[in-house]
């Protein structure tokens, strides 16, 4: 089969033929017979004649250029990039796109051969890898041995493996000392992967060796949303310091009831008992907080050897708390009605959640003079719980100072006899002219309580701080110091009580002063 192809000239009465609009070819055998196209799968495309010139295509889509002339003939060129016939430069060729597919060839309804033909059909008889050739892969002379078809199918094993080992990599848990240290690093990280109980234990473990509490707070709540409540509680109860991260956390949060419980199985009773005691205190209502408070004392402090000390003493809040809710209730009834001791003045503040040294000093002010059968007699309330005398006393004298009961307040200092003995106070004058003085009592007694001081030095000091003159002249007096008499002469008022007085000692040949 030869392609005879016509140039195109330049005058104007030949047609050009490379027009694209109006392309152009003819195909015929030597002899000049019609020529028939066959795709690559065997269907006949058309039958091209010398009349019409139109131009063939295959069905692959591939663009066959060919120009048609007159007295040129040339054989068609199908190229391929390893064909080893070389091909003319200046005759025009059909590129064929490379495929695995058998290749076909155009057939000639001619009996004679055309000038070039193409093999039938270039096959493969075993897949290729990517190292070889597409372009050696279609020539008809490619054969491969048995040896290198066992080494092709081989690599192809080996990568598979490969890509099945990289897969299953991607979900495993990386070293767990990595992981740690992206943790302190800040850097991200995740546990998700750690499936197995050892590997989240060793994962414990390590953060608590590199001692970083943020990493052993993040692990402990892996394992406590990830492995079984008793799983975790055992594990947990092993490391002390995991626990002690996991409370902290938790009161951070202000979960106060969950870390009570999590102490509680975690065998810090006494940790957990004291939470279950601060969870009570919350209570804002008085008979709530007092049922809170005994059951707490009940189920989490009674019986238990090390808090024994603790439980006597909630055992007196209970007591304190039931005996306030009682005096509290009389106490607004007849503050309401207007009745004794609230028919002048108001209650300064509720009973309520004080302490004991502030109930007493509540009940010393309104109830001084009840009798001690009365709930609200601060006797009995000394003697329920065990006061001593000088709390009772201190407590006492502050609110008969502060209401200036000074009948009241003589009478609490008033030494007591015991079989013809005197018996001295239990608390100090120079802490009751504390009070006085803090009180703002009158000048008279200051100066009663000052000269009861036994230390004459503080006597003297406190005497020229606050200006008790007679109780500066009476002292210097007792120490028979003549200097100090006459320079104290200038503080003292002239004309008043106390100058008389200090110019009757100076004129008093009679005392023995010091030198």
């Amino acid at each position: 089969m030869a392609f005879n192809k016509r140039h195109s000239s330049k005058n104007d009465d030949e047609e050009d033929y490379w027009n694209p609009k109006t392309p152009r070819a003819n195909f015929f055998d030597d002899d000049g017979k019609d020529t028939e196209v066959i795709d690559w799968t065997g269907n006949t495309i058309g039958d091209l004649s010398t009349s019409d010139s139109k131009l063939a295509t295959s069905a692959r889509g591939s663009n066959t250029k060919t120009k048609a002339s007159s007295g040129i003939s040339r054989p068609i060129e199908i190229s391929h990039h390893s064909s080893k016939a070389g091909r003319n430069q200046d005759a025009p060729f059909m590129s064929l796109p490379p495929n695995p597919f058998p290749l076909t060839s155009i057939k000639s309804n001619h009996k004679k051969s055309a000038s070039l033909t193409i093999d039938d059909k270039v096959t493969l008889s075993k897949p290729f890898n990517s190292a070889t050739s597409i372009e050696a892969a279609v020539r008809k002379d490619m054969t491969l041995s048995h040896t290198e078809v066992s080494k092709l199918y081989a690599e192809v094993a080996s990568l598979k493996r490969e890509l099945q080992s990289s897969k299953r990599s991607r979900w495993a848990a990386p070293k767990v000392s990595d992981t740690i240290i992206r943790m302190m690093m800040g850097e991200s990280y995740s546990l998700e992967m750690y499936k197995s109980l050892p590997d989240k234990l060793t994962l414990l473990d390590s953060a608590i060796e590199y001692h970083d509490g943020n990493s052993i707070t993040a692990i402990v709540l892996f394992l406590k949303k990830t492995l079984k409540n008793n799983i975790f509680i055992t594990e947990l109860r092993r490391r002390p310091i995991a626990v002690n991260h996991y409370a902290v956390y938790l009161q951070s949060m202000g979960d106060t009831e969950a870390l009570a419980s999590e102490l509680q199985v975690l065998g810090r009773k006494e940790e957990a008992a004291m939470w279950k005691y601060r969870l009570a205190l919350q209570e804002i209502v008085p008979q709530v907080r007092y049922q809170s408070v005994k059951k707490c004392t009940d189920l989490h402090f009674e019986g238990y050897k090390l808090l024994h000390g603790e439980t006597v003493f909630l055992r007196e809040q209970c007591s304190l708390m039931n005996k306030q809710m009682l005096i509290e209730d009389e106490d607004a009834k007849a503050s309401k009605e207007k009745k004794p001791p609230f028919g002048h003045c108001q209650r300064e503040a509720k009973l309520y959640f004080l302490p004991l040294i502030t109930t007493l000093y509540y009940c010393c002010k309104y109830h001084f003079n009840v009798s001690q059968s009365s709930k609200s007699s601060p006797q009995s309330l000394v003697k329920e719980f065990n006061m001593t005398e000088k709390q009772y006393v201190m407590t006492a004298a502050k609110a008969c100072a502060n209401q200036h009961k000074w009948e009241d307040l003589e009478t609490l200092l008033t030494p007591k006899k015991w079989l013809a003995k005197t018996k001295k106070p239990t608390v100090g004058f120079d802490r009751i002219v504390e009070i006085l003085i803090k009180a703002k009592a009158p000048h008279d007694k200051l100066e009663k309580y000052m000269l009861l001081m036994e230390d004459t030095d503080k006597r003297l000091e406190t005497a020229k701080k606050y200006k008790v003159h007679a109780v500066v002249i009476e002292t210097l007096k007792h120490m028979r110091d003549l200097r100090g008499l006459q320079n104290y002469q200038n503080e003292v008022e002239y004309g008043s009580r106390e100058h008389t007085q200090l110019q009757t000692l100076l004129k008093n040949t009679s005392i023995k002063w010091k030198t």
